[in-house]
């Protein structure tokens, strides 16, 4: 338990998170992502340890450090019962003990958003059984339709409205944008600030960017949440929490109200990946005035690394995504997002001539070895969500590739221009000798003739092991695949080069 309690001291070390109070004109708002505390059906073995009793135990502290905090709960309480929903194939179904509620309690939320897919996973009774028991344990919720659309409570004189919306079947729709001003504009009316959550757009490692066009999954229209956000700012929401991609995405401002359009998995006891990007668990906390018009943020960046919850994570790589993502996807936003996760307006840091301080966590030649390492290892988790997707010649993705269009389809979700072919990719980096290849780079190899002295192929590096024998994923003739250099009759006696663009 020591180690655990030092880890939360030391987020509260970290470079620019402040512990000041902000004056008595400010409110502080944390938003939090996907929340499953562990399921049990179709058996209680599928609890976590110690009955999840120390879920939030590395991160309460932080949580509790806010006016309101918000988080999205994925699935219903219900002891046993229920209609189990019908399904297929691969599905999963989240129904966690009543006790449990008693965590979010201890933890410091006070608001949870319940419209999502896993919220009517048992249906009518376990909905109703959620509501009877956030109610009991005195949080505040909404986003069933005709239930509980609406919330409205007050903190520290401060009136808040609250509203969630998701796709799914019985959930307040978030492709109702009609109706979704007209209940935000009610919450205005007699509220001081409003918060809206929304559950939507496509899921999984592929889908981490905001396209600002309607979003579909499994033949479902998951909404297009671009302007769902901008629809509720414009009927009054002061602030918007997105989650439902299960990954991190950008954050925006828009009419000095901030947006962010997924907050990822927060606490996610459950049998699903949290590898790579898909375990990043920030805390976004957000400062607005009375009247919700944004002031500052921080994000404090969490890792879940196993099923036993959040832990602080002092190499920023929540914040350091996010920052990366709004980049990309929002470039026109007033938003500055440093690396270790502080939020200002840049108009704001025009005005005063502030510049973003250099991390002081570890030393130099530690800091440039550690976050292109991160960053290759992203991109790596990234590229493995398409193993199996077919070859095209000329396809640049998503649904087929060929070796160019998979390496430039790859790195341009990650900020990296490359060009479309082989040929000219092998000139867009520098050259690394096959002892020097990293996780990231990209890997080259002659053709079919193999007595050409051009390329004709392309792969990225996966790793490399003690032996130097290269692991790599490339766009084959069989397919997006991984294949091992030593091991390939075929590429070992083609391989060309290697090629760092990191």
């Amino acid at each position: 338990m020591r180690i655990y309690a030092l880890l939360v001291l030391f987020a509260f070390s970290l470079p620019g998170y402040s512990q000041d109070i902000p004056d008595d004109a400010t409110v502080s708002i944390i938003g939090t992502g996907d929340i499953m505390l562990g399921s049990n059906y179709p058996s209680a073995g599928k609890l976590p340890v110690s009955d999840g009793k120390e879920l939030f135990r590395n991160v309460q502290d932080l949580l509790k450090d806010a006016d309101v905090t918000f988080g999205n709960l994925e699935g219903c309480f219900l002891d046993k019962g229920g209609s189990a929903k019908s399904c297929k194939k691969g599905c999963y179904f989240f129904r966690m003990p009543d006790r449990y509620v008693d965590y979010l309690v201890e933890a410091g939320f006070d608001v949870m958003n319940i419209a999502n897919n896993h919220n009517g996973d048992f249906g009518a009774q376990g909905r109703e059984n959620t509501v009877k028991v956030l109610q009991a344990a005195g949080l505040n919720y909404a986003g069933l339709k005709d239930i509980c659309e609406t919330s409205r409570f007050e903190i520290n004189g401060v009136k808040y409205g609250f509203c969630g919306f998701a796709p799914n079947s019985g959930t307040v729709k978030i492709t109702n944008l009609e109706y979704a001003r007209e209940l935000v504009a009610g919450l205005k009316k007699d509220c001081d600030i409003v918060i809206v959550s929304f559950h939507g757009g496509a899921e999984g490692k592929a889908y981490n960017r905001v396209p600002r066009e309607t979003e579909s999954f499994y033949g479902e229209n998951r909404g297009n949440v671009y302007a769902f956000a901008h629809a509720v700012i414009d009927a009054g929401a002061d602030i918007v929490f997105g989650h439902g991609p299960h990954v991190v995405r950008a954050a925006e401002l828009y009419k000095d109200r901030f947006i962010i359009y997924s907050l990822g998995n927060f606490c996610t006891a459950g049998e699903f990946s949290i590898s790579g990007i898909s375990g990043y668990a920030p805390i976004v906390k957000v400062y607005t005035d009375k009247q919700g018009k944004f002031v500052k943020g921080k994000i404090i960046s969490a890792l879940q690394k196993d099923k036993t919850g959040p832990v602080p994570d002092p190499g920023h790589s929540a914040a350091g995504e996010i920052k990366r993502l709004t980049e990309l996807d929002f470039p026109e936003t007033d938003l500055f997002i440093s690396s270790d996760g502080n939020i200002e307006k840049k108009s704001d840091r025009k005005e005063t001539g502030s510049v973003e301080q250099p991390e002081n966590l570890l030393p130099v030649s530690e800091r440039d070895s550690l976050f292109p390492a991160a960053l290759a290892q992203n991109i790596i988790d990234y590229s493995r969500q398409f193993i199996g997707k077919p070859y095209s010649r000329g396809s640049k993705g998503p649904n087929a590739f060929d070796c160019s269009g998979f390496t430039s389809f790859i790195f341009k979700n990650f900020g990296y221009t490359l060009s479309a072919g082989c040929r000219t990719q092998v000139k867009e980096g520098k050259k690394v000798d096959k002892k020097e290849l990293k996780t990231g780079d990209l890997i080259f190899f002659k053709g079919r003739n193999i007595q050409s002295s051009g390329v004709g192929h392309v792969g990225i590096v996966i790793s490399k092991d003690e032996a130097g024998d290269v692991t790599f994923i490339h766009a084959s003739r069989r397919g997006v695949r991984i294949d091992q250099l030593s091991a390939s009759v075929y590429y070992n006696p083609r391989y060309v080069t290697g090629l760092r663009v990191l």
